[in-house]
């Protein structure tokens, strides 16, 4: 995919454009970006995509919501829905303070060659936000683009949103988090070194340090997946918490303990999928009864990902 980071006159000749942040490529989104792949094929232009590398909070309310998914992660996930070329800008107070009509016309069109505009419902842009599709519309009358607008995605009645999975995803209910982004929440990072207390007694762990601005589900024991730097995918259980059996007042830590796997992953990347809620973390009397436990939760791991063959959080995929 044809990436660019800077505002150049010409990037792209004729483009049919999809505009948003689109944290998370949920279902509503992806519906932008469809419109977008197909007004592309209709009016032989490339499928782009116009994104920020920021939330425009962090600038405009000086704080950012954690994060769905990373810049890199957004971007696989829009290739595979067909864009083919990106602008992603970090979201500056001089990109801010742009009137709507000047963002359109120095951006949208005399950068990026729009020839056709999708956008969500509620689509905000421009200096104060004050940019609508109304206007889009207004100004597509004058500079030769086309604007599609698309609505609510809803799941059981409820709209699809980034602040509603992050909601589910805070309150440990992963499995409607994945329903509402229709795949597995996915956590990318780097296996480092821990306390090595799994492996002491018995289930060895890789201790999973990923982004600080992601967010991660809530603190206790999951069954999911996990992407090796290979290639390869593993069951597994994954645990969020503080080891308070241990009594080590630490932030929380994310260790996966790969099931029937036992090699030296240190150093290398991993993906992380949540699929099912086990337990709420918990502090046991001893490391015995940890231990039994951690058996349980093994067994029961196995179970649901079974279970789970055909189903949303079974998708190991990106968007498969």
């Amino acid at each position: 995919m044809e990436t660019h980071f800077e505002i150049k006159p010409g990037l792209l000749k004729k483009s049919a454009l999809a505009l948003g942040f689109f944290d998370g490529v949920h279902p509503g989104h992806q519906a932008v970006i469809k419109k977008a792949v197909q007004e592309a094929q209709r009016l032989d232009a490339v499928p782009a995509l116009i994104t920020f590398r920021e939330h425009p909070r962090a600038l405009t309310l000086g704080k950012s919501p954690p994060l769905l998914t990373l810049p890199e992660q957004r971007l696989e996930l829009c290739e595979q829905l067909g864009i083919e070329a990106v602008l992603l800008l970090s979201f500056t107070e001089a990109l801010c303070r742009l009137a709507p009509a000047d963002y359109v016309s120095q951006v949208l069109v005399d950068c990026m060659g729009a020839r056709s505009l999708s956008v969500g419902y509620n689509h905000r842009f421009g200096r104060n936000r004050e940019g609508d599709a109304q206007l889009l519309e207004d100004l597509g009358k004058t500079m030769n683009f086309s604007v599609h607008v698309t609505g609510q995605v809803l799941l059981e009645s409820s709209e699809v949103s980034s602040s509603c999975i992050r909601q589910a995803l805070s309150d440990g209910h992963i499995e409607l988090a994945n329903r509402l982004l229709g795949r597995a929440y996915a956590v990318p990072g780097l296996v480092g070194h821990g306390q090595e207390r799994g492996r002491q007694i018995g289930f060895p762990t890789a201790n999973l340090i990923s982004a600080p601005e992601l967010i991660l589900p809530a603190r206790g024991v999951y069954a999911g997946y996990c992407l090796l730097e290979q290639g390869s995918t593993h069951p597994c259980v994954i645990n969020i918490g503080l080891r308070p059996t241990f009594g080590e007042d630490l932030s929380p830590s994310t260790e996966i303990h790969i099931l029937d796997f036992d090699q030296d992953l240190y150093g290398s990347k991993m993906t992380v999928r949540f699929a099912r809620f086990i337990r709420a973390e918990q502090k046991f009397a001893s490391v015995d009864a940890l231990t039994k436990q951690i058996h349980s939760d093994c067994q029961l791991a196995r179970q649901m990902l079974a279970d789970q063959t055909g189903n949303i959080a079974s998708r190991v995929g990106s968007l498969s």
